[in-house]
């Protein structure tokens, strides 16, 4: 829009150019540049602070939340009340609480309406598997339990303090069966993992699988079975936690040689390998 000034008295130009600045003003706001990029654009001149050697950042409001999902100590600044605090307020959060899921500690937390959420959570995750050789790790009824390679004597050191989860994965099938010469024969194979964790008592995990044969023809072994479980443990930072997995398979009746030894041996992660990981819970 051209404006013909000559058609102006002085006093109306003035309040015209200042009204002019006030809205530019408001659609943008430059702190040390004449040329913001935003609604709001904070700079940092070196030129400005000694002798451009310094730069500045944004400090953001200082507070201790209590919990992330109230909104106190910060209030709603029109109301002066939590209740109501705007959609998108940013702190920088200074305390540390202990309740759960609703813990917080120290960072940059934004207010989504209902609960604070935390803009850069801790993460903190390792998973370690079975590394078998060539073929899946047999198993043996020997009435002991076996280490399941990668998986024995290992430690986590973890990176906080707090809950984490260990998910627990096993994957074991289970061995050819004796030929009895007639008809279709099923049969099942048991056995237990064993979890051990720092000086905790043991966590045994039954586990069973079916292997079938049709006269003595086709074999139908090594049908897998997958189990997961979740532990959770309270870590504290830096500790270094022992653990171990390991498997015993039970007697097994109508297997070939019992399942001691040959085709009757199962197999553990034969197509996927058993796991340990430790993921740190936020």
């Amino acid at each position: 829009m051209r404006i013909n000034t000559k058609l102006l008295k002085p006093r109306y130009l003035a309040t015209l150019f200042f009204s002019m600045s006030v809205a530019v003003s408001i659609a943008q706001v430059g702190i040390n540049t004449t040329t913001p990029d935003g609604v709001l654009d904070l700079n940092s001149d070196e030129e400005k602070y000694n002798g451009g050697v310094n730069k500045y950042g944004l400090v953001l409001p200082r507070v201790a939340l209590i919990k992330n999902d109230i909104s106190s100590p910060v209030v709603d600044p029109s109301t002066g009340t939590p209740g109501s605090l705007p959609i998108g307020t940013v702190v920088y959060n200074t305390a540390t609480t202990n309740y759960g899921s609703n813990s917080v500690y120290p960072g940059i937390y934004m207010w989504d309406g209902i609960d604070w959420i935390n803009e850069f959570p801790k993460k903190d995750a390792e998973i370690f598997k079975q590394t078998p050789p060539l073929t899946a790790l047999r198993t043996v009824t020997s009435g002991s339990y076996q280490n399941i390679p990668n998986l024995a004597n290992r430690t986590f050191t973890p990176e906080y303090s707090g809950t984490y989860k260990v998910e627990l994965s096993m994957n074991w099938g289970g061995g050819i069966i004796q030929n009895l010469g007639t008809g279709t024969d099923v049969a099942v194979q048991s056995g237990i993992f064993k979890f051990e964790f720092n000086s905790d008592p043991d966590k045994l995990i039954p586990m069973h699988t079916w292997s079938a044969r049709h006269g003595s023809g086709t074999n139908y072994y090594d049908i897998w079975e997958q189990t997961t479980i979740v532990i959770y443990k309270e870590l504290v930072a830096g500790t270094s936690y022992p653990f171990s997995l390991s498997f015993d398979q039970t007697n097994s009746d109508g297997f070939t040689n019992n399942g001691n030894s040959g085709d009757g041996m199962g197999w553990l992660g034969g197509d996927i390998p058993c796991t340990v990981e430790f993921v740190y819970l936020d």
